[in-house]
């Protein structure tokens, strides 16, 4: 059977972006070594909305612009850059 690590929505707005916390800020070296030490496929997400996002009900109940298509929020945060290259895949949901 062969392994697989799906990092989800490690993109700039939810780190350190319009969404990011601190938090989020604080996993970013825990998942980098996950990423290193792990001997698979890497597949990574993007949570992906359009320019028309505030017109959406997301967009009505969330009113934060984020990880709009185009826009540095949207993509993958640096420090995990050299890590999309290698990726099997980057799923945009």
């Amino acid at each position: 059977m062969e392994k697989i690590l799906i990092i989800v929505d490690m993109q700039k707005d939810f780190v350190d972006g319009s969404l990011g916390t601190k938090e989020a800020q604080a996993i970013v070296p825990a998942v980098k070594e996950k990423i290193e030490n792990f001997n698979g496929d890497i597949i990574f997400t993007k949570d992906t909305h359009g320019e028309d996002y505030m017109n959406t009900q997301e967009g009505q109940n969330l009113p934060i612009p984020h990880c709009i298509k185009g826009t540095p929020g949207h993509e993958i945060i640096n420090e995990l850059q050299p890590y999309v290259k290698k990726a099997l895949a980057v799923f945009e949901k």
